[in-house]
């Protein structure tokens, strides 16, 4: 199915206007790079002083004699009737000096060539140049909504629609037919006549309808027969874009998202380009026949599972395609652990199809960039007896239908020691 991604020469104007209105900047510089490259140089000092420490000890205990470099077993007697001040010194400069002073000048290049090469903004490309670059990808927005919040995703639907740039080419609605036996009113400022704006589709077996919003025409609406879940958020836009290289970046719908949120999403996917972008993320690993989760917003790159809250950009080839996909709406056999628990089980895909999970640290798309457009609770608020809340609680109990193997600890930039230290 072909959904139109053309912008108007109006919007493209507007869009470059919209580039260098606001300058973001990179955070890994002050999040990453300076604290790894604080705690090499504090290790390697502590290296440097305790050998010097101990040859200064050593050097104490056993004293040169002065003895001269020339004294021979036979003519010991004429050398004993030299004055000691007349010998030659040793020398100063031992292999060990030498070796140390290389190791603290190698380690003072690799910190400049780091430091040189790395640009901690990301300026806009303008002018001639904006001709050299690759073809601007396909991409899309998704959330997914239900009956709570369904008539409240206005202020969330203007934040995606009023991106800079040229925003995204589609924003998708994906809403399940029916919610726990009842059917879904919509608003008809959303779709006027469901059975003429929407039309009936398939994709191996799974039915939907699709079609474009009445409040914008960027918007469309998925009507998906069977839930999903809060996955939906994904698994609906996977049943409406086919193009192996299509950027898909999915929310929540109780989210105000920032302006630059495309721009970002299609600067860190092209650096990045096999991997899943995410601000949000944590760690999952096994802990005495128990699982845990941490939620983290700075302090590594990859991380076992990314949170969908915070927005993740991921491609479409990384769900497989065409019916090499299906594994993944099998969401809807699984206990309602894994059902809600959506941030571990997408992230589960991803790592089953061997894409890491990347979290970027900038200045313009960060939790504290975000507002909310109603409050919504969920599964973060829900009342748990667990101390990690109700998230880590459905995390455990899907690690545990998935198995022990499953827990993605392995996955996170340091693995599961990091987790067992800093938990």
């Amino acid at each position: 199915m072909a959904l139109r991604s053309a912008s108007s020469a109006n919007s493209t104007s507007s869009s470059r206007r919209g580039l260098h209105s606001h300058v973001c900047r990179d955070l890994y510089t002050e999040r990453i790079l300076w604290p790894r490259m604080a705690l090499f140089a504090l290790l390697v000092g502590i290296a440097v002083l305790t050998v010097l420490c101990v040859r200064r000890c050593r050097r104490h205990r056993h004293p040169r004699t002065g003895q001269s470099s020339d004294v021979r077993k036979g003519d010991s007697s004429v050398n004993s009737s030299l004055p000691q001040h007349e010998t030659a010194p040793p020398s100063t400069h031992t292999p060990m000096d030498k070796w140390m002073a290389c190791a603290i000048g190698a380690g003072i290049v690799w910190t400049c060539l780091i430091l040189l090469g790395f640009q901690s903004y990301d300026y806009a490309v303008s002018g001639n140049s904006m001709l050299l670059a690759p073809a601007r990808p396909r991409v899309v927005f998704s959330f997914t909504t239900i009956s709570e919040g369904v008539t409240k995703i206005q202020p969330t639907l203007d934040a995606l629609i009023n991106q800079d740039g040229e925003g995204f080419d589609t924003i998708y609605i994906v809403v399940p037919r029916v919610y726990r036996k009842t059917p879904i009113e919509i608003p008809s400022w959303l779709v006027r006549d469901m059975e003429k704006d929407l039309k009936r589709s398939d994709f191996h077996g799974a039915t939907f309808a699709v079609g474009v919003s009445a409040y914008h025409e960027k918007v469309y609406l998925i009507v998906i027969d069977t839930d999903f879940g809060p996955a939906s958020k994904v698994l609906g836009t996977l049943l409406v874009e086919q193009d192996p290289e299509t950027i898909i970046v999915y929310g929540d719908d109780d989210r105000v998202y920032p302006s630059q949120l495309c721009d970002r999403a299609l600067h860190y996917t092209a650096k990045y380009p096999n991997e899943a972008i995410a601000v949000l993320g944590g760690w999952i690993a096994a802990e005495d026949s128990m699982y845990c989760g941490r939620s983290l917003e700075v302090g590594v790159n990859r991380v076992s599972f990314v949170g969908g809250a915070g927005g993740v950009a991921v491609k479409r080839r990384f769900f497989g395609i065409g019916e090499a996909t299906m594994p993944a709406f099998e969401i809807a056999n699984f206990s309602k652990a894994c059902f809600l628990g959506d941030d571990y089980y997408l992230s589960h895909l991803l790592s089953n199809n061997g894409v890491s999970r990347r979290l970027v640290f900038d200045s313009c798309w960060n939790l504290d960039s975000m507002g909310t457009s109603y409050p919504h609770g969920g599964l973060s608020w829900a009342k748990s007896a667990h101390p990690g809340g109700a998230n880590v609680e459905h995390y455990q109990q899907c690690i545990r239908e998935f198995g022990v193997d499953q827990d993605l600890s392995r996955d996170g930039e340091f693995g599961a020691l990091f987790m067992y230290v800093f938990r």
